[in-house]
């Protein structure tokens, strides 16, 4: 029996490359950790108003490190998968 193609558009495709997804797993692990030690400098460094501090620390700092993982595992996955 002939194996068909499974495609939508019935193409023979072959599979590329395996993506190493331990390094994306490695940034975000790096993205928490840098969290615990980058979050008391930010909230010392704004001293005025208490809420500012507490909102940079606690609510912006988590977006721009995840913000950062994501655009580092999608340059990684652009280099690696070519």
């Amino acid at each position: 029996m002939e194996e068909k193609p499974t495609t939508l558009m019935a193409r023979d495709e072959s599979p590329g490359r395996g993506y190493p997804m331990y390094i994306e797993r490695l940034a975000f692990v790096g993205a928490i950790v840098g969290f615990f030690f980058l979050q008391p400098f930010v909230i010392e460094e704004i001293d005025s108003p208490g809420w500012l501090s507490f909102i940079a620390g606690w609510c912006v700092l988590p977006v721009v490190l995840m913000l950062a993982t994501e655009l580092f595992g999608r340059v990684t996955q652009r280099v690696l998968s070519k």
